[in-house]
């Protein structure tokens, strides 16, 4: 995340011995500062975002931290190495998970010699989800004045009972699973048939859409901080808590999108953490969501070993996760539906034409589904068409 204005304001968590601060005029973020957003839980593999950002004027730029050396310390003794998959992406081996009972510490150095590490992070037990369930909401996204609808939505709620014993605090997120059936676009350009690569054409702007070739979906994740704590509801059955708000996507004719698929992931963190990300939804219902710009920095759990001045932003979670997918028939809603364009955009499909010299090639080529972060070719687990 990352600081513009700077604020005179320290928020000490309260009924804990942590404090999560916004830091004050003293920071100069035109230098370099180190994010970490990272997560261990008993479902998946450990994954860790290291970047360095700063900013110059209203412009923000983070970068992939990376070649550093990055380990997760246990309780139990153990150490899990974690090797970077990508640029400023590091994980553990796949079929690591995490222990409810453990705590999980991160730590790692740079290619410069600096070492950083996190408190650590007690990894709580998360209630199954006893329902899932949506409602279509016509009006769902509405405009800058509250009164016109932008966009239909898929409201996603869950059930779960909440664990007497303790306090528990909540983070919940969703992945949405939707048909895709362009692959490529070109801007100015025809879509070459073997490399696939965008062939400039002569003094044109047009946007050329293309098929894909086989199944392909997007994978679109949640931006919003969505979080709960039980202080009011210890030990009940929590009915109906509103956990998404999806976007009805389509991309529209000549294609419909049948079908919404939502991986809904139920978090049960730490008291510490859920101050961080309370922080962080306060600051982010000022500017929009995760995406913009935040108005201060938001220091979490990560210090450097050596020099404490130094602000390191973002967080390290331990976290138990429940999950559960819901598939979403979209069909009869169609009709009523005010959609949000997959694209952003209308689909504009190159003009098929008769094969012609000198390749006598079919117009327009197929686009291969490439699989990433964001898209995949293989059919998610869950979906029923």
């Amino acid at each position: 995340m990352s600081l513009w204005k700077p604020i005179f304001l320290i928020l000490c968590c309260w009924g804990i011995a942590a404090c999560v601060e916004v830091y004050d005029t003293s920071f100069r973020f035109s230098s370099d500062v180190i994010t970490v957003d990272g997560f261990v839980t008993n479902d998946a593999p450990v994954s860790v975002f290291l970047r360095r950002a700063k900013s110059a004027g209203r412009n923000y730029y983070a970068d992939p931290l990376r070649n550093c050396q990055a380990e997760v310390r246990v309780s139990n003794g153990t150490t899990i190495k974690l090797t970077e998959f990508s640029s400023g992406y590091y994980v553990s081996a796949a079929d690591f998970r995490g222990v409810a009972g453990q705590t999980y510490q991160l730590r790692f150095t740079t290619p410069e010699g600096q070492t950083y590490e996190s408190q650590p992070e007690l990894l709580n037990a998360a209630p199954p989800i006893l329902k899932a369930y949506h409602e279509f909401n016509r009006n769902g996204f509405l405009d800058r004045t509250g009164t016109r609808p932008l966009y239909s939505s898929l409201d996603i709620y869950v059930d779960f009972a909440d664990p007497p014993t303790q306090k528990n605090f909540y983070l919940w997120k969703w992945t949405d699973f939707e048909e895709q059936y362009v692959c490529a676009s070109c801007e100015g350009g025809l879509l070459d048939a073997k490399t696939e690569q965008c062939i400039p054409q002569r003094n044109s702007r047009t946007i050329y859409d293309y098929r894909c070739n086989g199944n392909c979906w997007d994978i679109i994740s949640s931006t919003d901080v969505n979080i709960f704590s039980d202080v009011f509801t210890n030990g009940r059955t929590v009915v109906a808590r509103s956990v998404g708000k999806i976007p009805f996507y389509d991309l529209g004719t000549p294609f419909s999108n049948r079908a919404s698929l939502v991986d809904v992931q139920q978090y049960a963190i730490t008291g510490e953490a859920y101050e961080y990300y309370k922080l962080l939804r306060d600051q982010t219902q000022t500017t929009g969501s995760l995406t913009d710009t935040p108005p201060a920095p938001i220091i979490g759990n990560v210090r450097n070993v050596t020099d404490p001045n130094e602000k390191i932003v973002g967080y390290f979670a331990a976290a138990g996760l429940s999950s559960t997918r819901l598939f979403v028939d979209k069909r009869p809603y169609r009709p009523n539906a005010l959609p949000a364009l997959l694209l952003g955009r209308t689909v504009n499909l190159e003009p098929d034409s008769p094969p012609a010299p000198p390749l006598f090639e079919i117009r327009p080529p197929l686009a291969t589904c490439v699989p990433s972060a964001i898209r995949t070719n293989r059919k998610p687990t869950g979906w029923l068409l």
